[in-house]
């Protein structure tokens, strides 16, 4: 499922299933799982009827396993951890496992919380959630690591986790503030000289750009070549000073300055598709300078050329 930006998947369908849906137990895992302790049992042993006492089980031992409550009916679970329960906890008897109250679910939810000291979801802890997520974001902004560390969070805060729709659009919201905050600094570092430069960079000639030029390169040592990789060098320079006093303003990770670098692939065509050219110009020369990481920057080090490299959101990576 997509959050509010569309072109971010946070939730695989695996993570969606391993989350949300009921647990898949090996035999392994149900013994372990429905192995309830004395207090347990006896929150079980406080309802009324063995279908009753069923769900208790079920809810308690999937509660156990995966810190989260599910809606589902008798007919909704593997028959082999009703079976396990049935010999267990019910041994020699054959109930009738009709249909239940959907009241008792609820009951039962609270009283399984009080029993663990956990706290049911709540709009109340979204600002909790979303100053976390923001935090994590700093260090890796890849959607899978902020998802599991936010579970983990909820975890030992012991507090259930919300649907994957909340959780989807916390993730989304908090890249999209950091690609934000990341893309003004990277404005407002930007003087008329530095737009001038990137703007030269990305701006056409026949087939290639300048940007596409640098990136390819010597193909030999001669003397020519070699003029061109100094040329190269000349023009990277001002915008190795420019990266090298913006970066500490950014205020990011060297995780997150390895994840921006491998976006230097971007092209220039994906990133300026449907903008207005105000935006487009901001955007294309933050591209500009992250194609600026690619690997042929090692070959200008025979030049000792600056290597810079800003990816997504206009991080600026520099090495001398």
């Amino acid at each position: 499922m997509r959050a509010h930006n569309k072109n971010l998947t946070v939730l695989s369908a695996a993570e969606k299933q391993a989350l949300y849906a009921l647990p898949d137990f090996d035999d392994f895992q149900r013994a372990e799982y429905f192995a309830l302790t004395d207090q347990e049992l006896a929150r079980v042993h406080q309802r009324k009827g063995i279908p009753e006492q069923v769900l208790c089980l079920l809810q308690v031992g999937y509660f156990k396993a995966k810190q989260a409550f599910f809606s589902f009916s008798l007919a909704d679970v593997p028959q082999e951890d009703i079976d396990f329960l049935l010999q267990r906890y019910f041994p020699g008897t054959k109930p009738s496992l009709g249909p239940i109250r959907k009241a008792e679910y609820y009951v039962q939810r609270n009283d399984i919380i009080q029993l663990f000291g956990y706290r049911l979801w709540s709009d109340q802890y979204l600002p909790v959630l979303m100053t976390r997520a923001a935090q994590l974001a700093l260090r890796d902004v890849t959607p899978s690591f902020i998802l599991t560390e936010l579970i983990a969070f909820l975890r030992t805060e012991k507090i259930v986790r919300p649907g994957h729709t909340t959780l989807q659009a916390v993730i989304s919201d908090t890249l999209g503030t950091e690609r934000h905050r990341l893309g003004n600094l990277v404005e407002q570092s930007l003087d008329t000289p530095a737009r001038s430069a990137l703007d030269k960079l990305i701006a056409r000639n026949e087939t290639l750009s300048e940007l596409a030029a640098i990136k390819q390169g010597a193909k030999h040592f001669g003397y020519k070549m070699m003029v061109l990789e100094r040329e190269k060098r000349a023009t990277l320079q001002p915008l190795y000073q420019l990266a090298k006093a913006l970066l500490p303003k950014l205020a990011i990770s060297q995780q997150n300055f390895h994840y921006y670098a491998s976006l230097a692939t971007i092209t220039r065509s994906t990133i300026c598709a449907g903008l207005n050219r105000g935006k487009r110009r901001s955007i294309c020369s933050r591209e500009s300078l992250r194609s600026l990481g690619s690997t042929s920057m090692k070959e200008h080090r025979k030049c000792d050329a600056p290597r810079v490299a800003v990816g997504a959101g206009g991080f600026v990576g520099v090495r001398a």
